[in-house]
């Protein structure tokens, strides 16, 4: 994208790319038309502008990006293989080793294959490998608590309080996600198995899941040392970083609390529902649609009756409006790499 900060005008304009002198034949755009934003405010009201645009336009999280159904197969296969490469050689420099050789190992490491062709080469196939921390924090989430262990198994009374659980999950692993350091798996178990570990409210989580926890606890934990291990042992800070942007950058938490798009995702929902008549839960039928989305900005601190609302509007149809379960508005926004010249010459 190209940027223009015109300071005259408290502007700060992002713009799409055109490759137009061919210098860059493998880019493609972030953008598809340009975003304007206003800067007039001084300090952390600008900054909150900037990246609430930036976040509604979808370059605060991992990149979706797909190569256009016209180009060639060998393009897109040529493509995939780079975002192999891409994804490994940071391994293979901290291993200090040949990438065929690091590959062969991934390879025969029978769990960490199946991550792969599982999540990288299916559900997160158009996800670029790029480190991007509050991703990785969700893709830990995704990977090490709700999905692969027995979590699900021992679902909590309500879909609200396994979601307050959930985004205290993605609280705890934001603080141990470090885009040079890594990620510090000793510090995301400590953090999730100590008996103290509450939600804001106070209530401690382990007694949530009563005698399910011990269960719960240790396919937990064999997740995050299984891991550890393979940072520490075959993948590298890096790359396994890169691995857990695309876990966290599928339909699995599109709509969790996290993301880049959080705010605007919000925006959309109330919006919509207010377009179809609804009212507000309390107490924002007093206080306002604005004070609603900026409360949601942490929505583990709503009440329940609000969160349940925003989760699932209440007396809507099938033909909507939708709340943030079945919201459309959560689908990733997607990018397109289209080398039209390869097109045009092979025709």
């Amino acid at each position: 994208m190209v940027v223009e900060y015109r300071p005259g005008e408290a502007v700060l304009e992002l713009q799409p790319f055109d490759d137009v002198t061919g210098e860059w034949p493998d880019s493609y755009s972030m953008l598809d038309t340009g975003v304007e934003i206003a800067v007039a405010a001084s300090g952390q009201d600008a900054v909150t502008a900037v990246a609430q645009a930036a976040g509604k336009a979808g370059l605060l999280d991992a990149t979706h990006v797909g190569v256009a159904d016209s180009a060639p197969q060998d393009v897109k296969q040529d493509f995939a293989l780079r975002r192999i490469r891409r994804l490994f050689q940071p391994a293979a420099d901290y291993r200090q080793l040949p990438l065929s050789e690091v590959l062969g190992q991934v390879t025969e490491n029978q769990w960490l294959s199946a991550y792969l062709d599982m999540v990288v080469g299916m559900v997160g196939q158009d996800v670029a490998p790029d480190v991007v921390p509050d991703a990785a924090a969700l893709g830990v989430a995704a990977w090490c608590w709700r999905n692969n262990t027995a979590v699900e198994a021992h679902h909590l009374e309500t879909d609200v309080l396994m979601a307050r659980v959930n985004m205290a999950v993605t609280h705890v692993t934001l603080e141990h996600v470090c885009p040079i350091e890594g990620i510090d798996w000793d510090g995301i178990e400590s953090a999730l198995m100590d008996p103290r570990w509450a939600l804001p409210d106070g209530t401690e989580i382990q007694p949530l899941f009563e005698d399910g926890w011990a269960e719960v606890a240790s396919t937990v934990c064999a997740e995050l040392q299984r891991w550890r291990q393979i940072d520490h042992d075959i993948l590298g800070p890096e790359t396994t970083l890169m691995l857990m942007t695309i876990g966290g950058s599928t339909s699995y938490t599109d709509s969790w609390w996290g993301q880049g798009r959080w705010h605007s995702i919000c925006q959309h929902i109330v919006q919509d529902a207010l377009a179809a008549g609804l009212t507000l839960p309390y107490p924002y039928n007093v206080r306002g649609a604005n004070a609603f989305v900026a409360d949601l900005e942490r929505p583990d601190l709503v009440p329940d009756n609000v969160l349940g609302w925003f989760i699932d509007l209440p007396g809507t149809t099938a033909d909507g409006p939708r709340g943030l379960r079945f919201n459309t508005v959560t689908r990733p926004l997607q990018r397109c790499w289209d080398p039209y010249w390869l097109t045009d010459i092979r025709l």
